[in-house]
């Protein structure tokens, strides 16, 4: 992490001779009112207040761009004050431009933050720095292909079991089938070793006690996006995802500290396989206002994770889920004043044959970004 925070601190440096940067610098309010904060059956209830400031610096030459940032948000639970949390973290970037049209980018960057809890929630505190590289090119006017690779270790303070380094690569090709219609396929395989060895690795797992078998899991993922012009105004995009998991030894923290289902250590998408459809449509309302109206389909059988009913009697070996879900989402610009305001309506069902987590979730959203 080191010699890539270096070597992305000595790019924007030489890029500064060269050229003048840029300050650039915004702060989002957003309040959610939340039927289900926890995504579980205890159906507990909150608003959450998340405050966001985002600033830094970027730099453009004849064929390069770059830029470094800081990112800040604070989230204030009202109900559930223990859930209060925030996370810090400092960005950069830089892409250099190639081909005759600077169509080609070869593009890294990385980023290094930490996440401050309160109260019980403190064993959830951690630090994480992430570093990748990608490189996008035109094959031909109608075809544009992708790679990449990014590198990403989490610490947590409290629970070093469950601290990791992740390695993904991906590749991806975008075909324009006709000039109206885009079809992106990607392919990603993931893998995940865990700091340490638990002395529980050899334990049969129940509800309420951690399972680890092995320290690394594998994570093969393959996507289908067809997006569809309808007019000028309106698009369509319809998405395919499967996850197939080579190795299925993830972790899964104990019931003890608590039940998020949608929090990374409670819901670590390594956890799980299966199929993920999902469409998108977006209108263009006037030259200030878009809206997007998505749902889904997500279907989970998690990998090594028993299913209990709601007095903890043991229900099957695999606990499975079928999620769906609808989001309506409103956005409108004020060029004048430089200010957004975004309106949001969410949805979620999930069925379970685990009992503590067939829930229901319906969230109301609000948020005004302002530039400064």
């Amino acid at each position: 992490m080191k010699t890539i925070s270096g070597i992305i601190f000595i790019t924007l440096t030489i890029a500064t001779q060269s050229v003048f940067g840029q300050f650039n610098a915004q702060t989002t309010i957003s309040s959610m009112y939340d039927d289900n904060v926890n995504n579980n059956t205890l159906q507990l209830k909150s608003n959450v207040t998340t405050m966001n400031l985002n600033g830094g610096y970027s730099w453009e030459g004849e064929r390069f761009l770059s830029n470094m940032n800081y990112d800040g948000t604070f989230s204030y639970y009202e109900s559930l004050l223990e859930r209060t949390n925030q996370f810090h973290s400092v960005n950069g970037e830089f892409t250099q431009l190639y081909g005759s049209d600077d169509q080609n980018a070869f593009t890294l960057g990385g980023m290094a933050g930490a996440s401050v809890n309160r109260d019980a929630y403190v064993i959830f505190d951690h630090s994480q720095y992430s570093a990748f590289v990608n490189y996008k090119y035109f094959v031909t006017d109608w075809m544009i292909n992708k790679g990449g690779y990014t590198m990403r270790r989490i610490s947590f303070s409290s629970l070093g079991d469950f601290s990791y380094t992740e390695h993904a690569l991906f590749a991806h090709a975008a075909f324009a089938v006709t000039p109206a219609t885009t079809a992106i396929i990607q392919t990603d395989l993931g893998t995940k070793f865990y700091s340490t060895t638990p002395a529980s690795a050899n334990s049969s797992m129940r509800r309420g006690v951690m399972s680890s078998l092995l320290p690394s899991v594998t994570q093969l993922t393959g996507t289908v996006k067809i997006g569809q012009r309808i007019s000028d105004d309106i698009g369509l995009s319809i998405t395919g995802r499967y996850q197939w998991n080579i190795q299925k030894q993830t972790r899964y923290l104990s019931s003890e500290y608590g039940f998020i289902s949608d929090d990374e250590l409670f819901d670590d998408h390594y956890g799980y396989e299966g199929l993920h459809t999902s469409a998108t449509i977006t209108s263009i309302l006037s030259e200030s206002m878009t809206m997007k109206v998505s749902g889904g389909i997500q279907n989970k059988v998690y990998s090594s994770l028993s299913a209990y009913d709601l007095s903890g009697n043991f229900v099957a070996d695999q606990r499975t889920d079928a999620r769906t879900y609808v989001n309506i989402g409103l956005q409108r610009n004020f060029d004048d004043l430089g200010i957004s305001l975004k309106g949001a309506i969410d949805f979620i069902q999930n069925s379970s044959n685990d009992s503590f987590y067939s829930y229901k979730n319906n969230a109301f959203t609000l948020e005004l970004g302002v530039p400064f």
